[in-house]
């Protein structure tokens, strides 16, 4: 299978696909947020012109139904802006759980629906994860990143065009100090997406490991393989947590990032807008304003490096499971057995080969032949003593238990139960339903 790219564009055009009949509903959910950070930019505005008329009228009389009248519209806008943020968090929130619930449906389907050669290479607890944890991740993602980011852009839009139209020299020095930060925080982000997918990878293979390790227990312990399985463990383990620490730590540093460039520029207009105020050239409520605004400037950015945090978080997840929801399935069976009739509990292997699918050239039984009567216990032991072994492999060359069970479908092989060729599903039927019970 083509491999996929795994940055944040792609994820969500990934996503998108899947989502498409939901797409009406989170452009709606798009739109109340821009809405409410569209209501958050029109009060410094006003503010400033409320700090005018109390500073012009410090001498002559404070005109207090012009600024009743003021605060009766703040009151409004900030109510709406606080209504559009609700509603559009319930519906991402609706939205994404019900994505999340049809998608691990799907992801449940898809299990029985893989070649076995995807578990020959994929450890069942690493499918697992993608079911539990990355899903959640992606759901999670969804929900605190698009609203926050499409609504902290839109904010940084508005004001910085409010700057300019109030004192374009002002919004100039808080400009230039701001792309400052987003220098920086492209630069981080560049560098960071890969920590994040290396995390999402290495937290699966460790969940795939345990799970395994704790299924064959037993098997560790009698063939006193602690110390190995425990030393492969703090590999994965330490990977896991190289991987999370630079990824968090590259995260973690645009928010404080962002905080100081923001007091820069707090500072800077500060300063600059007393100057301008004692030329004259400026009233008092537009340094109110832009103090207002300068904040309202900054914080849109801290919020979009969150929110780009969150999302490739999500990028890295969305990725592994379309990765496995887009894996090859099996071909049609629908012209095989599926039931057998009248079953008396015979089975025959008739000089059976088995290879498995990733090393079809490397012939483990090369000419196998056994005959199980009604009734009989059957089990078939290596020569040497068994050892764990990694997925698909036996360390005395001998095929793991996975063959008996019908978790491997050998190739070129013959076999039959009750004279009949083996139907769907035979494997596991044959051992199970007929023989009885297989010891191993």
């Amino acid at each position: 299978m083509k491999k996929k790219n795994s940055n944040p564009v792609g994820a969500l055009k990934r996503t998108g696909a899947y989502m498409k009949s939901s797409l009406d509903v989170i452009a709606l959910a798009l739109v109340l947020a821009a809405l409410s950070a569209v209501m958050t930019i029109i009060g410094p505005d006003k503010i400033g012109k409320m700090a005018t008329i109390m500073s012009d009228g410090l001498f002559t009389g404070i005109d207090l139904a012009a600024i009743a009248k003021i605060g009766v519209f703040l009151a409004i806008i900030y109510c709406l802006s606080a209504l559009f943020g609700f509603i559009q968090h319930y519906i991402m929130a609706v939205v994404t759980l019900k994505m999340s619930y049809r998608m691990r449906g799907e992801l449940s389907e898809k299990i029985n629906r893989v070649p076995q050669k995807y578990f020959n290479t994929t450890s069942q607890g690493d499918i697992l994860s993608r079911i539990t944890n990355d899903v959640s991740t992606l759901q999670q993602g969804l929900t605190n990143s698009l609203p926050t980011i499409i609504s902290a852009a839109t904010q940084f839009v508005g004001c910085l065009i409010m700057m300019f139209v109030t004192e374009w020299r002002m919004a100039l020095v808080a400009l230039c100090i701001t792309l400052l930060g987003m220098v920086l925080i492209v630069a981080i982000m560049s560098k960071s997406q890969r920590y994040f997918t290396a995390r999402q990878k290495s937290l699966g293979e460790l969940n795939g490991y345990v799970e395994e390790m704790y299924s064959g227990h037993e098997v560790v312990r009698i063939s006193r393989a602690v110390d190995k399985v425990l030393d492969h463990f703090d590999g994965l383990n330490a990977a896991v947590y190289d991987a999370n620490w630079r990824s968090q730590f590259l995260s973690g540093v645009m928010q404080p990032l962002m905080n100081v460039i923001g007091n820069l520029s707090y500072v800077a207009v500060c300063v600059f807008g007393s100057v301008l105020a004692i030329n004259g050239t400026i009233e008092f409520g537009v340094i109110v304003s832009f103090i207002l605004y300068v904040r309202l400037f900054t914080t849109p950015l801290t919020q979009i490096a969150q929110g780009m945090t969150n999302l490739q978080t999500a990028s890295a997840s969305a990725h592994r499971i379309f990765d496995f929801l887009e894996s090859e399935e099996l071909g049609d069976e629908s012209d095989k057995t599926e039931k057998l009739d009248a079953v008396r509990g015979a089975v025959m292997f008739d000089h059976v080969r088995f290879s498995y699918p990733d090393s079809p050239d490397k012939i483990i039984i090369k000419d196998f032949s056994a005959e199980v009567h009604p009734g009989q216990k059957v089990a078939r032991l290596g020569h040497g003593h068994r050892r764990p072994h990694r997925r698909g492999q036996d360390h005395d060359g001998e095929p793991p238990d996975a063959i008996f069970r019908g978790q491997q479908r050998p190739h070129h092989d013959r076999r039959r139960g009750d004279d009949r060729p083996a139907p769907r599903g035979c494997a596991r039927a044959l051992w199970y339903g007929l023989a009885g019970h297989v010891a191993l």
